[in-house]
C-alpha cells in the first residue's frame, strides 16, 4: 500500500528533487576518491557499501520495515560524516562557485536599504 502512495510522489516532485540528489551523489562519489580527504573518511562510504549488501546485519532484514532501515541509516549516516568532517575547501572545490542568483542585493549592497514594518489596526 505504501508504494501506490510513493509513485505518485516520486513522480510529482522527482523532476525537482534529482538534479538535487545527483549534485549530493557526485559529492559523495568525488570526496570519496579525493586525496585531500584524509583516508578514514575515504573509507566510510565503501564500508557502508559493504554493510548494506552483506547479509550480516544489527537488524535483519527480514523484520518488515526497520530490517532495511537500519542499512539506508547507516548509509545516509556515512554520507553525512564524510561530507561534515571533509575539509571546507575541498567541498568547495568540488561544488564550484555558488550559482549567481539576480538578487540585488547580490549585484550593488550599497542600494539596498533595510527597514522594519508594523501593521496598523484601524479598529
Amino acid at each position: 500500500m505504501l508504494y501506490r502512495l510513493a509513485f505518485p510522489l516520486v513522480f510529482m516532485f522527482g523532476s525537482r528533487l534529482l538534479p538535487h540528489v545527483l549534485r549530493f551523489l557526485r559529492l559523495v562519489w568525488r570526496l570519496t576518491f579525493d586525496k585531500r580527504v584524509p583516508l578514514i573518511l575515504r573509507s566510510l562510504m565503501p564500508l557502508a557499501i559493504v554493510y548494506f549488501i552483506s547479509p550480516v546485519d544489527l537488524v535483519r532484514d527480514w523484520i518488515p520495515v526497520v530490517g532495511r532501515l537500519d542499512d539506508v541509516l547507516v548509509l545516509g549516516l556515512a554520507s553525512l560524516f564524510l561530507i561534515t568532517l571533509s575539509p571546507q575547501h575541498v567541498v568547495d572545490d568540488i561544488l564550484g562557485p555558488p550559482p549567481n542568483r539576480p538578487r540585488p542585493e547580490d549585484k550593488d549592497p550599497s542600494k539596498v536599504v533595510d527597514g522594519s514594518s508594523h501593521v496598523v489596526d484601524d479598529n
